[in-house]
């Protein structure tokens, strides 16, 4: 039987991981890795999908189709640009 919402399964492993990787943590600390998860940076990514989703669900109805692709055009554009950069210096 399948959940009634699919995306629960996704949510659930990312926690599952997360977990792991900070259960595991104390046995890195004399190696110098670290491989605990950033639990601040990871709830700021949280908060920002969250509203995100949320404000674009509502805002894009006021914008038209091809004002979006160009945004999204412009923005995969400079960031392969900016990475192809940084892998050149």
């Amino acid at each position: 039987m399948q959940p009634q919402n699919p995306h629960i399964g996704t949510f659930l492993t990312s926690i599952a991981g997360a977990l792991f990787y900070a259960l595991i943590a104390p046995f890195y600390t004399d190696t110098g890795l670290m491989v605990a998860p950033d639990w601040m940076l990871g709830s700021l990514f949280g908060i920002g999908g969250f509203l995100g989703m949320y404000c674009g669900a509502r805002l894009q109805k006021y914008f038209p189709a091809r004002l979006i692709k160009l945004i999204l055009i412009l923005s995969i554009f400079f960031l392969g640009v900016s990475d192809l950069l940084a892998l050149a210096l």
